[in-house]
């Protein structure tokens, strides 16, 4: 059909150099990534339009927070009184809407969720946290843990981790 991304098709070892190299600086020329993994230009661009149109690869643009002049973050780790799908949803849902809210996963054991917030300082962190789980009757519990330093930070994915 028309205007579905297309299944993509099996990964090689090209393809998992492509999409690490792509990870690390998406700006590269199509000559030097094509130098790179042994391709022509053309056959680089096919490849990455291949990427895109299979929802395999999206650019977008990943900000320093060590260029910010005042960043605070916390690790905010929560549980749901009640597990229903639709309880799920709802906190799914307001996390989502929420900029601040950078990462949010869900998870096994003891937490349902973990939540990275990012705001201009310890304060507004404390009051959105506040705004976000402390109002809600669903949350049995969360614990804020601040962040001292980015040990390491990123969200690339290794490009033989792709493949099938």
């Amino acid at each position: 059909m028309p205007g579905l991304p297309r299944r993509p098709r099996p990964l090689d070892e090209i393809d998992s150099l492509l999409l690490d190299l792509l990870q690390a600086d998406a700006d590269q020329t199509l000559r030097a990534l094509g130098e790179r993994v042994g391709l022509s230009p053309s056959a680089v661009q096919r490849r990455i339009a291949g990427y895109k149109a299979a929802g395999v690869l999206r650019t977008v643009a990943v900000v320093d927070t060590g260029a910010a002049p005042a960043l605070a973050q916390a690790l905010v780790l929560l549980t749901l009184a009640e597990e229903s799908p639709d309880h799920h949803r709802r906190i799914v849902e307001r996390l989502r809407a929420r900029p601040a809210v950078q990462q949010c996963y869900a998870v096994s054991g003891r937490w349902d969720y973990a939540v990275l917030l990012t705001a201009r300082s310890v304060r507004e962190l404390r009051d959105l946290s506040h705004e976000l789980f402390q109002r809600d009757d669903n949350i049995r519990r969360y614990d804020t843990l601040f962040v001292f330093e980015t040990v390491k930070s990123g969200t690339g994915v290794p490009g033989e981790l792709l493949r099938g």
